[in-house]
């Protein structure tokens, strides 16, 4: 192009020169004759930029850049609209974690940053000391790191983890004070981060949420508990917005449009009452001071729901302590209550109590010597002395034996029972299978081996491994006369985008005993507090802290709870259990009233240094339920959200991980049941695109390779025919009514396709 031109420039006068050489023309006729050129040479240029004008049009490129692009850049910019993330409450609407903002101080040391007066926006280098000295006092940040930050061959520089983090009130104090001081070069950047208004509260269930680099932008994304689980939940979805600006690069007012809507996170409220909570904290503190204890955990539910109110455990941490949480001796990001599992020790024993009620191989005022020997091991009751006598009575009956906590009263009963009989309440209870709350990361714990002594000793709590949630799970079946209530730790999700909310009742989820079974452990729990012979919670001395007398250790309202109180050995890492004197788990299950219990509490304390005595369970346990007591019928009203009911979208879930499976569903607030034992998922019983509402049942068949008979207690005639449907077996209706109340084919039990089923219906 460059050469063509050049001879198009050039060619006309050269032409003119020679012409004029040959023919000795005039002077204005090589004027004319030069004018001519001219002339077509401006029409060639003008026809040549037309050309490249087109072209440009046409084509929108030079080289690899876009015109359209670069052009837009100039006068209009795209963002992204960051997505707020969720808010979690407790059950009346007291926000426990918000989205906030946190600060990093910075220096600028760049001499060339000046205002337009030409006045310093810098840190002068007579001035590093007075600042040294200035941000060691505010913030407590080493000396020697800030000397070395302030003579770095840096522009602006940072002080480290001291010097992030900072509050916005901290901030406005700093500020304040470099101000007065005549400091200038010190800032601040903001920073997204997650603030937990009540410190310490149920932090390892709760969890903590840090911002992550996601895309290029910052997002708050949850490590841990409730914020880890519920991340989906909790997140949103960023937006995009474009505006024009003008030459300056501001925004123009009313340019703005969206491109993408943003849609914020939903908020969580969940099952936890601030004030219980804040109550047991303050609990526990002592509890964990008095003991000395490795670690300690305690939980309270609502009996009639399944909700959990308060939960908490030690050592622990707050958000502004979590950098040095690991420093604590025996700390650990577990949280206790569901993803640590232990063998229980004789609270156990309600739950062999109740199948032996149920099936009736117990006579309560049966006797039986303490004495029991199980092929080649000696099970001892925990009174037994050096000499192998008892310190009480060594003939009791079989209800003396369970307040005293006899391991071989509930050997034998187990021995009556058969371990298949034993085996089959364990899987009425749900014992080896989680509970799929929704929580991450949830420890299934372990049914007993098949060897025949730890058959046995499962009837009192070794040799099987629990967690607190799945106690909770089946203590809801002792409290609520047989009937099981899966355990809810969210009792309603809001989505702000659309104004709707799911919330979450009640969910039966079996009835592995009767109604009289339920009644009868019960009266025997309170005989645990109550018989001054046998009871293992019956003080002879009393509690000075607490004004009690001598007499039932767990009182409320000046009423004996019923308690069950456990011992736990504890298993070594080397083999076998512990051997010193404290190396055990010490529990305890209250419920309250003992006739027809609205609450129950579970605390458990491993490895005490102090001389054990079950007074520092009741001195958490008596003053948090006398609360909770009062509070009854408060904790029966939700929090007001003015929103409308939500719905949930079913999908596609054949072909996908059962239990994930199960867990998403619960944290939509629908009632997922697993159907088997397999991994995936093989049917479902809402079709995909189908809308529920909350607390609906979803059944998930898996790919079991056996069909393993459910309990359906409360199931509608329509999920019980889905069900015989996908078994291939035929029913038979007794009874009018919504509900399933009995079945023929027992829980746990394996179906031949064909077989049939007889259904007792009622309301």
């Amino acid at each position: 192009m460059i050469k063509f031109l050049k001879k198009l420039i050039f060619f006309p006068f050269r032409k003119v020169s020679r012409n004029a050489r040959k023919t000795n023309w005039s002077t204005e006729r090589n004027r004319k004759r030069v004018g001519k050129s001219l002339f077509f040479l401006a029409i060639a240029l003008f026809t040549v930029f037309i050309f490249r004008f087109v072209w440009l049009i046409t084509v929108n490129h030079v080289g690899g850049t876009n015109l359209t692009t670069m052009a837009k850049s100039n006068y209009q910019s795209t963002v992204t609209v960051q997505a707020k993330r969720g808010t979690i409450y407790d059950r009346t609407g007291a926000a426990i974690a918000v989205d906030s903002s946190t600060y990093t101080i910075y220096a600028v040391i760049d001499k060339t940053q000046v205002d337009s007066n030409g006045n310093p926006l810098y840190i002068d280098k007579k001035d590093f000391t007075k600042v040294e000295d200035f941000l060691n006092s505010k913030l407590g940040i080493d000396r020697d790191l800030i000397k070395k930050q302030l003579n770095s061959k840096l522009k602006q520089v940072q002080f480290g983890p001291k010097g992030s983090d900072i509050s916005l009130e901290k901030m406005k104090e700093i500020q304040k004070a470099a101000e007065n001081e005549k400091i200038v070069g010190l800032g601040f950047t903001a920073n997204i981060s997650r603030s937990y208004p009540f410190g310490n509260f149920a932090s390892q269930f709760i969890g903590i949420a840090r911002p992550k680099d996601e895309n290029g932008t910052q997002a708050l994304k949850g490590d841990m508990g409730l914020e880890k689980a519920f991340n989906n939940v909790l997140s949103g979805e960023n937006g995009k917005e474009t505006y024009q600006k003008d030459i300056y690069g501001r925004p123009i007012p009313g340019t703005t449009k969206v491109i993408e809507p943003v849609k914020n996170g939903q908020d969580v409220y969940t099952t936890l009452d601030a004030q219980l909570q804040r109550n047991l904290e303050g609990y526990m503190d002592k509890a964990a001071t008095d003991t000395g204890a490795q670690q300690l955990s305690g939980t309270l539910v609502d009996a009639h729901t399944g909700e959990i109110l308060a939960t908490s455990q030690r050592p622990t941490y707050t958000a502004t302590t979590i950098n040095d949480a690991e420093k604590q001796k025996y700390f650990t990001w577990n949280s206790l209550l569901s993803q640590s599992a232990f063998e229980p020790g004789s609270t156990f024993k309600t739950f062999l109590m109740a199948g032996a009620l149920d099936s009736g191989k117990v006579n309560l005022n049966e006797t039986y010597q303490r004495k029991l020997q199980v092929y080649d091991t000696t099970i001892n009751d925990w009174d037994v002395t050096e000499n192998k006598s008892y310190t009480l009575p060594e003939t009791v009956t079989y209800a003396q034996g369970f307040a005293l906590s006899s391991n071989i009263g509930m050997s034998k009963i187990e021995m009556n029972m058969g371990n298949d009989l034993w085996g089959s309440y364990l899987n009425k209870f749900k014992f080896g299978l989680k509970v799929r709350a929704g929580l991450d990361g949830e420890n299934p714990g372990a049914l007993p081996s098949s060897n025949a002594v730890t058959q046995i000793q499962s009837s009192f709590g070794q040799g099987v491994a629990v967690t607190p949630l799945q106690l909770i799970r089946g203590w809801t079946a002792i409290a609520g006369n047989g009937t099981m209530l899966e355990p809810h730790i969210v009792s309603k999700v809001v989505d702000p985008n659309t104004k709707t909310s799911l919330t979450s009742k009640a969910e039966v989820v079996g009835h592995p005993v009767s109604n009289d079974a339920a009644s009868g452990v019960r009266d025997l729990m309170l005989t645990v507090n109550t018989d001054p012979v046998y009871g293992t919670s019956y003080s002879t001395s009393g509690d000075s802290e607490q004004n009690l007398a001598a007499g039932p250790l767990f009182m409320v309202n000046g009423e004996p709870a019923a308690v069950k109180t456990g011992t736990a050995q504890i298993a070594s890492t080397t083999g076998g259990y512990m051997t010193g004197s404290q190396d055990y788990l010490y529990s305890a299950v209250v419920m309250y009233p003992a006739k027809n219990p609205d609450f129950i509490f579970y605390m458990n304390v491993k490895i005490p240094t102090e001389s054990w005595t079950l007074k520092y369970i009741a001195r958490v346990a008596n003053p948090l339920l006398t609360s909770a007591e009062a509070m009854k019928n408060d904790l029966s009203v939700s929090a007001d959200t003015d929103t409308k009911a939500g719905k949930v979208t079913i999908e596609n879930y054949k072909g996908k991980d059962s239990g994930d499976t199960a867990d998403s569903l619960r944290r939509t607030v629908l009632s997922p049941v697993i159907i088997g034992t397999g991994a995936k998922v093989t049917a479902q019983s809402i079709a995909e695109g189908e809308k529920v509402s909350a607390n609906s049942r979803i059944l998930l068949l898996t790919n079991d390779k056996d069909q393993v008979m459910p309990d359906i207690y409360d199931w509608s005639k329509k999920e019980v025919e889905q069900l015989a449907n996908w078994f291939g077996i035929k029913v038979t209706y007794e009874g009018s009514g919504n509900k399933v109340l009995t079945q023929s084919i027992e829980t746990s039990t394996n179906v031949k396709k064909g077989q049939t089923l007889t259904v007792k219906m009622g309301n």
